[in-house]
């Protein structure tokens, strides 16, 4: 089998956030903000918001579901088991792969500058400030190659986000032992002179 390509809305079933979540409200919920993750794949505690009534089944969070901000899309997010049951917020679309598409190679195609420039290219707008509507998000052409590649270059995908985290970790690491060399040289680490 050779690659093909199919439109993402044959692919994954493309889900709107939840709307109607706040401070009141009989039914509690874990919520996915688009500032709840970061571009290397890292999650900060999801907060708790309230809903008047029940969100079905088909739209809470399953681990596999990749989400995707409305406007100005960059990076995406894979959920894990750890977020199953929690729910997006309005601002944030779920693409949730088929099983012929593996979900780390399509959160690696969704990050792509040729992929999702093609939500700008069928919508026919460059507007300063991006927005994607789950119509558009279907209309993307996304290339299909055997399930074993998808797989090879999804792992690639993890491993290069997880190598960016380590390497900011480094970093931040090398910046505190110059500032502490820094200080120690020119205040004399606190030694009397």
């Amino acid at each position: 089998m050779h690659s093909s390509t199919e439109k993402l809305g044959a692919l994954a079933e493309i889900l709107a956030g939840v709307t109607g979540l706040g401070e009141s409200g009989v039914y509690e919920y874990r919520v996915v903000q688009p500032n709840s993750f970061s571009d290397t794949g890292a999650l900060d505690t999801l907060e708790i918001q309230s809903r008047k009534d029940d969100v079905s089944m088909q739209l809470t969070l399953q681990p596999g579901d990749i989400l995707i901000k409305r406007l100005n899309p960059s990076f995406v997010y894979i959920v894990s088991e750890n977020e199953a049951g929690a729910v997006a917020s309005q601002n944030l679309l779920v693409v949730r792969p088929g099983p012929e598409i593996d979900p780390q190679y399509l959160a690696c195609l969704l990050e792509q500058k040729e992929v999702i420039g093609q939500v700008e290219h069928v919508s026919g707008t460059a507007a300063a400030i991006k927005a994607i509507s789950q119509k558009k998000l279907a209309e993307i052409i996304i290339p299909v190659v055997p399930i074993e590649k998808q797989r090879k270059l999804g792992e690639v995908w993890r491993l290069a986000r997880e190598r960016k985290a380590l390497l900011r970790e480094y970093i931040a690491e090398n910046d505190k032992l110059v500032s502490m060399l820094v200080s120690k040289i020119t205040t004399g680490g606190g030694e009397k002179k």
